[in-house]
């Protein structure tokens, strides 16, 4: 069984500097991870070595945000994501000959309610265009510390969407989906909810899918469009330690685990 390790609480108590954490965090395993710096928004990016990539592979873009509502401990939204990236980045970093992998945590997702093009991950959407890095597979992780059931969050696209997306984004889409049946014993389930930092790619026509999990008894209530312990958990007092569930980063670890195995050929 998964233990929470102290650090976790270190990182989610009100006093942490999450960038500073982060970045130390990784420096003292010997990964560089330099701060990108957006408008006011820290984003970070964890460097592998380049013999860890192969060309004729596609770039698997893994985000998870770091920042966290002001009063909140942030433990679910996003803190254990977070460092269940940190723990899996040190595995890619020492084990791993061919991963793929482009790891970054951003800044600013929570801005995100104020209007998209707020939040932290739009100026990052941009500079990806600009760069014509759309081609990537992006997989955004976001409450990954309580339940026992991968989600993907459902999308409901405008009718002015063009074909060629929206057959990007269902082929993305399905790699998640055969990614979090491996992972689990083939449960895992699709629902409506609130948008993450996969939004601000979404909007730029770079397809991005946003992962979570829930417990299994709520899955079918957020199915039906209703909020459920866990979101109503989210941005309060009681997005606590006490709340998360160790078998949950157990979960994530084997998600990630897969997805740096995973090979998708570039057509």
């Amino acid at each position: 069984m998964y233990i929470i390790p102290g650090e976790f609480e270190e990182f989610i108590s009100a006093a942490c500097n999450r960038q500073q954490f982060i970045v130390s965090w990784l420096k003292k395993r010997g990964i560089e991870a330099p701060v990108i710096s957006m408008n006011g928004n820290n984003h970070i990016y964890v460097k592998f070595p380049l013999r860890q990539y192969n060309p004729i592979y596609k770039i698997k873009t893994v985000i998870a945000h770091y920042d966290r509502v002001s009063g909140s401990p942030g433990a679910n939204d996003n803190s254990a994501a977070v460092f269940s990236m940190l723990e899996w980045a040190c595995k890619l970093y020492d084990s791993f000959e061919c991963h793929n992998i482009r790891l970054i945590f951003t800044d600013g997702e929570e801005r995100g309610e104020e209007g998209v093009n707020q939040q932290g991950a739009y100026d990052l959407a941009q500079l990806f265009k600009n760069l014509n890095i759309v081609n990537d597979d992006i997989f955004v992780f976001d409450c990954m510390g309580r339940g026992d059931i991968p989600v993907i969050s459902k999308i409901k696209f405008p009718k002015n969407v063009s074909p060629q997306f929206l057959k990007q984004y269902e082929q993305l889409e399905k790699k998640a989906e055969k990614l979090l049946s491996q992972a689990n014993n083939g449960k895992w389930f699709k629902v409506s909810s609130d948008y993450s930092d996969n939004i601000s790619f979404l909007v730029n026509g770079i397809p991005a899918v946003a992962i979570s999990l829930l417990p299994s008894v709520e899955v079918e209530s957020a199915s039906q469009g209703c909020r459920v312990r866990t979101w109503e958990y989210l941005h309060t007092a009681k997005d606590n330690l006490e709340t998360l569930w160790p078998e949950s980063f157990e979960l994530t670890q084997k998600i990630l685990i897969l997805l740096a195995k995973a090979r998708f050929i570039i057509e």
